[in-house]
């Protein structure tokens, strides 16, 4: 049961289906939880409501970064089916663009 005067609190364990955290405007912008298949999920929103990343443990861990509109994927990392590691960056059209690590 939530005290809903209360605005400060600590606690050594909480456990929750699902958490969800507003601005100060009252829009939910990142919600804790499980996705469809149990697995543990992240995702933080806009205020105005669009998707900006996802983390998820499916296939052994997952990172989608969507545009500040949310509605396109502009990068992906995973596992592939051999445990090895898979980053994808694209352009605002969808195309994958080529990803160059450095400085």
């Amino acid at each position: 049961m939530a005290a809903t005067g209360l605005k400060s609190a600590k606690f050594n364990t909480v456990v929750a289906r699902r958490v969800k955290v507003m601005n100060d405007e009252g829009d939910i912008v990142v919600t804790l939880g499980a996705d469809y298949y149990g697995d543990g999920l992240v995702r933080t929103k806009s205020a105005k409501g669009k998707d900006l990343v996802k983390l998820t443990s499916a296939t052994g861990g997952q990172v989608l970064v969507f545009n500040k509109t949310g509605e396109d994927l502009v990068a992906y990392m995973s596992s592939n089916e051999y445990g090895n590691g898979v980053v994808g960056v694209y352009n605002h059209k969808g195309e994958e663009r080529t990803f160059k690590p450095g400085p």
